[in-house]
């Protein structure tokens, strides 16, 4: 097992020779740092240092606001611009549910290593809201793929539902951030 330090200042944990003459995270002169025991197994650590959740999040995320902003531009496009906006509209909205089923998955992977259960409150919240948000991303999807788009009310209706749906990401993230500074303080 390596020799591991950590920083006082922002809790940044890295092995030892590889910090250089200041935190990497919070720039700290590198005497701030201490030495570090990692409790967690090398094989649970090497999974976890993949990220695999951190990044999955993104895609759904980022998904749900750009379907979003393009429900609302698309009252204000030029008719020729429309369709293009349709397009784009339906393969994102496709692709959404697999990227919410990827972060969900990737999410209890990640709470049952890091947190060794995944029914703590926060996680229950987080798990909730991802439903949620598994439902919403299918409703956009069966809309988008069903061509009930381009229609005002049903576009009305896919809007509101890319809105909720953001809104989903985004609670989701703030309460990831938390468990982070549960585990990270600093």
């Amino acid at each position: 097992m390596s020799d591991y330090i950590r920083c006082k200042a922002c809790g940044y944990v890295t092995t030892q020779g590889t910090a250089g003459n200041v935190c990497p995270a919070c720039g700290v002169p590198s005497k701030m740092f201490e030495s570090f025991t990692q409790t967690m197994s090398e094989s649970r650590r090497r999974i976890l240092d993949l990220h695999t959740h951190p990044v999955m999040v993104h895609f759904p995320q980022a998904f749900t606001l750009t379907l979003f902003a393009l429900s609302l531009f698309y009252f204000f496009a030029p008719s020729g611009l429309k369709p293009a906006l349709l397009s784009t509209v339906q393969v994102l909205s496709i692709l959404l549910p697999c990227g919410v089923i990827g972060s969900v998955a990737t999410g209890l992977l990640d709470g049952n290593l890091r947190f060794r259960k995944v029914t703590t409150p926060l996680l229950k919240k987080k798990i909730l809201l991802s439903l949620i948000f598994f439902v919403l991303s299918t409703a956009l999807a069966m809309l988008a793929v069903q061509g009930r788009v381009e229609t005002f009310p049903s576009h009305m209706m896919y809007t509101a539902l890319a809105a909720c749906a953001s809104l989903c990401g985004a609670l989701l993230g703030l309460i990831g951030g938390r468990l982070l500074n549960a585990k990270f303080p600093g």
